[in-house]
């Protein structure tokens, strides 16, 4: 897997020489493209965004902090590509690649880079899937819908019959999101996203069929036309056969800068502050973006 996790590398540096600093790809800047518009007709955009997640601590049931007996490390790399085909809607695929790595409390969170496998360790690329992306109402441009499936495509994640620990859920997922932003003036933005995650488990059981709801709130501050500061809030409510089985509040710090024109960077972090049942860890990340 490491082979594959460096061609996803090298296709991003392949991309990233075809993109000309000197030549105005379009008369917006990367900025003007939220989440919530479509890029143009004719036009594609490539997304990598690295997650690096970290616990020591997770939320019993009783939303009290507890210790998780070790650190446990999760990376994430999400490689995505979108095409414009009309200025209503887009079509895209992902391609998600995750590590894993379980060690003692003391440990360093970066020993998840080995990318290996063994009994404190395991890497693999867990899912792939498509993705179309639509402006449903004319009249508000900020206003969209994206609908995506994607397939778990590696043997028992869970790690049930293997002596490895857990990498993700035995599971595919269909997801569908709702974006909305507004300019609040000419520095501030708002940006919600209402979403639907549907776990449907690969033997289609439905005792392992569940549904997730998170909603996210970003306020964005633009001090010039190359910089976004954000706020993000998250709470990410999860429903079982039983009602409400778990639940986490995020909040986090991003900034993001056009290199220049058609190269976006990103980083960001964010802390669990409140939750139940699911860990209460840190996330640290970092994504581009190239619009051609």
């Amino acid at each position: 897997m490491n082979k594959n996790y460096c061609l996803i590398l090298f296709s991003f540096l392949l991309l990233t020489l075809f993109v000309d600093a000197q030549e105005e790809v379009n008369t917006r800047s990367v900025q003007d493209y939220t989440p919530s518009i479509l890029i143009n007709e004719g036009q594609t955009e490539f997304k990598l965004f690295n997650s690096l997640y970290t616990q020591t601590l997770f939320f019993d049931e009783e939303g009290s902090k507890q210790d998780a007996g070790g650190r446990s490390n999760f990376f994430t790399s999400i490689a995505e590509y979108n095409y414009g085909l009309s200025p209503k809607v887009s079509i895209g695929g992902e391609l998600w690649f995750r590590s894993v790595y379980a060690g003692a409390t003391n440990s360093s969170a970066t020993n998840v880079f080995t990318f290996s496998n063994s009994p404190k360790s395991r890497t693999g690329i867990n899912l792939v899937g498509m993705k179309v992306k639509f402006n449903p109402i004319n009249k508000w441009k900020r206003f969209s819908i994206q609908s995506g499936l994607l397939l778990s495509v590696i043997s028992d994640p869970q790690s049930e019959k293997l002596d490895r620990p857990f990498l993700d859920n035995n599971r595919h997922l269909w997801i569908t999101k709702f974006l909305y932003d507004k300019k609040v003036s000419e520095k501030f933005q708002v940006f919600t996203q209402l979403a639907a995650w549907v776990s449907i488990d690969k033997n289609l059981s439905d005792e392992n069929t569940n549904l997730a709801a998170p909603f996210d709130l970003f306020l964005s501050y633009f001090p010039t036309k190359k910089i976004t500061v954000y706020l993000q809030n998250q709470i990410w409510p999860t429903i079982g056969d039983d009602g409400l089985s778990s639940y986490f509040v995020q909040e986090g710090l991003g900034l993001k800068y056009q290199l220049f024109n058609g190269l976006e960077l990103e980083t960001s972090y964010t802390a669990f502050i409140i939750g139940k049942e699911t860990g209460a860890g840190q996330t640290f990340n970092l994504g581009v973006r190239i619009l051609h």
